[in-house]
């Protein structure tokens, strides 16, 4: 009888949450002519990673361009893979996505009923509507039908719960091996959200504090030891493949990131986004002022209950540090707050637990009944009127995607001649759809270990330094830009071809998508080395800064710019392109000289760009200490052409720190040469 009723539960969870699906989908239908509705360009990244895992190549965004740290969940990917191998290819695979999602949204909703219905006093009806809470907030319905991989979260987040709940109660010779369990799901949970990492954490801690007879080091060990050794595995890969112990979304969109902030104003980007989060997410998308606090006073609840209250108190601090850690992304308030979705699939969990731990109170004569009934009601009703609005906005940035980013796809697609490789601006749809190679200028698709996404925040020249260091025939031959995101590159480099322009766009970077035939002649070719040069540091260019510990004159200097212009005397010389930085007056910039390079005279040589006459020192501090120093004036430069500063030193080599001090007047320096004539 017991299956039997938990069959027909299932049934009917599965119509609620697939009716609530196509609600979404089918208005989807409806603006994107028949194609499945994609309302968020991303989910294509995620098609990409599928297909390049399917085909061999994990974890690489387009075969062939190694690992990429930019991938938002890891395994979600690789759930897509095998159904990308047996034919859901193309746009075909969203059909599947679409499958997955609702399997994976009645299975959060199942962990739910069982967490409910595994407790002493439970209530039956608690247990088979709480669940209802899943698909109550319209903003999380658009994300949990979107293609991307909030659902699979979802799903996870009640394995995890379950697995910790498990690990609590079963009996002592099996605590240790539920305990790794628990442990094991909340490693994956990070793996499907990085910022579910508190949550993972807090559960681990929640796993061994029910340890009982078993002891606190050990059960400390194997709930935490799983989500600890992910985090740092995958802090490890990162580092030794890419030169960076964060991910590449983090590299490119955390507020810190930026180099050109002072603390002052990335505090008050944060602030802005907690305000926006706090405003549209936790109070606009659960029902507004009043409303609005039923949920989180259900998750208190059950965290004042005894029984519920190991599950609720993590689920309530997870939330609200994943919401401070969203906090820090630079990209928080935009794509419909998907970012926000984690912390309120967790705050509905911790409501769901409360409605069962009211409901479980002897107040009297149907008291507790009737309070946990209304407080029910209230939390899944509140939201409900923000329906129509999300289902709207869902089918309209079904719209933008399938006009833009897969129209675009489909006509690079029929080219004849065909291009073989595109640089995009994190786009997923253009590569996945047409099937060309890529590189994302942005650097969340990674290409063999570049700092693509270091760069793109350093500004639009130093990524260009990097497409330089690439030998001609990978360079990319088209591009599909968005013009205003990329001034000085798209103006520079490419000659139009085309515009994919749209109309009523709510989800796209900017309206018109162009598409430009690429044009390199004017970059160097990679490992070009200067007459004389024992050392040289091409600044702005992030490797190369690397390698020489550039120090950059941040945040109030070191501006990364960009010049095309004559070598030479400028009559019939080839153009040439260098990225460089500004050092405001009274200033500095540093690098340290390679240590193998002998100790004796050289001459520093510095290109720089035209402008006005000015001062520079230059310093060698040798064993902390100044060993030499010069001060040189230079004349006004013209505009139309690359000049020199050439400084003399009597003692400059390996391990040498030099100070270049910008004396009077800002100074450009865009390339260095350390030269023995």
């Amino acid at each position: 009888m017991k299956r039997h009723a938990s069959t027909l539960w299932i049934f009917a969870a599965t119509l609620v949450v697939a009716g609530v699906a196509v609600a979404f989908w089918r208005a989807g239908f409806a603006r994107t002519g028949g194609a499945f509705p994609v309302p968020l360009d991303d989910v294509y990244i995620h098609f990409g990673f599928a297909r390049s895992a399917a085909l061999g190549h994990p974890f690489e965004w387009i075969p062939g361009n190694g690992y990429s740290s930019g991938g938002t969940s890891l395994i979600y990917p690789l759930l897509l893979a095998p159904a990308w191998a047996v034919g859901f290819r193309g746009a075909r695979l969203a059909y599947f996505a679409a499958l997955l999602a609702v399997v994976c949204v009645v299975d959060l909703a199942r962990s739910i009923r069982a967490l409910l219905l595994g407790r002493p006093g439970a209530r039956a009806w608690a247990a088979s509507f709480a669940p209802l809470l899943v698909v109550a907030v319209p903003l999380v319905d658009w994300s949990l039908f979107s293609g991307m991989e909030t659902a699979l979260f979802a799903a996870v987040l009640g394995r995890a719960l379950l697995a910790t709940e498990r690990a609590g109660t079963i009996e002592a010779p099996g605590r240790a091996r539920a305990q790794v369990i628990a442990g094991v799901w909340g490693a994956l949970m990070i793996a499907t959200r990085p910022e579910s990492a508190p949550l993972a954490l807090l559960l681990g801690l929640a796993t061994a504090y029910g340890a009982r007879s078993l002891g606190l080091i050990a059960s400390l060990a194997r709930s935490l030891g799983p989500p600890v050794a992910f985090l740092i595995g995958q802090a490890g890969v990162n580092l030794a493949l890419t030169g960076e112990i964060g991910a590449a979304g983090a590299v490119r969109k955390l507020i810190g990131s930026n180099p050109y902030l002072t603390p002052l104003e990335v505090a008050g980007e944060v602030i802005k986004n907690v305000v926006a989060l706090r405003e549209a997410a936790l109070t606009s998308a659960l029902g507004g002022v009043w409303l609005s606090w039923i949920v989180p006073l259900l998750g208190v609840a059950a965290v004042i209950d005894r029984r519920t209250r190991r599950l609720a108190l993590p689920l309530l601090l997870g939330a609200y540090a994943a919401i401070l850690l969203v906090s820090l992304n630079s990209t928080a308030r935009f794509q419909n707050l998907r970012y926000a979705v984690p912390t309120l699939l967790m705050l509905l969990a911790a409501a769901a637990l409360g409605v069962g731990a009211i409901a479980r109170r002897r107040w009297g004569w149907c008291w507790s009944r009737v309070v946990a009934t209304a407080a029910l009601a209230a939390a899944v009703i509140g939201p409900a009127r923000w329906f129509p609005r999300q289902i709207d906005h869902f089918a309209r940035s079904s719209g933008n995607i399938e006009e833009q980013q897969a129209e675009v796809a489909r006509r690079l697609a029929a080219e004849v001649p065909r291009r073989y490789r595109v640089l995009v601006g994190d786009a997923g749809a253009i590569p996945y759809l047409s099937g060309l190679d890529a590189i994302d200028g942005l650097g969340l698709g990674g290409y063999k270990g570049m700092p693509f996404a270091r760069a793109s925040v350093h500004g639009i020249p130093a990524v260009v330094e990097l497409i330089e260091r690439l030998p001609r025939e990978e360079r990319p031959d088209v591009m599909a830009l968005y013009p205003s995101w990329w001034k000085g590159l798209a103006d520079v480099f490419g000659k139009r071809d085309f515009g994919v322009k749209i109309l009523d766009n709510v989800i796209c970077a900017a309206d018109e998508k162009v598409v430009y035939s690429a044009d390199w002649s004017s970059l160097g070719e990679a490992g070009e080395v200067r007459s004389g040069a024992v050392d040289e540091i091409d600044v702005g260019d992030l490797v190369s800064e690397r390698a020489h510990r550039y120090e950059v004159s941040a945040p109030r200097g070191g501006w990364v710019i960009g010049d095309v212009l004559a070598e030479g005397n400028g009559q019939g010389k080839k153009l040439r392109f260098d990225a460089g930085r500004i050092v405001p007056e009274g200033r500095r910039d540093a690098f340290v000289v390679d240590a193998r390079v002998a100790r004796r005279d050289a001459v520093l040589i510095f290109r720089t760009n035209g402008g006005g006459a000015g001062k520079i020192r230059v310093e060698i501090e040798r064993a902390g200490r100044i060993h030499e120093a010069r001060e040189v004036e230079y004349p006004g430069r013209p505009a139309d052409r690359w000049s020199e500063v050439r400084v003399g030193l009597d003692d400059v080599g390996g391990g040498d720190r030099v100070v270049v001090y910008a004396v009077s007047s800002a100074f450009v320096s865009f390339h260095v040469w350390l030269v023995r004539e």
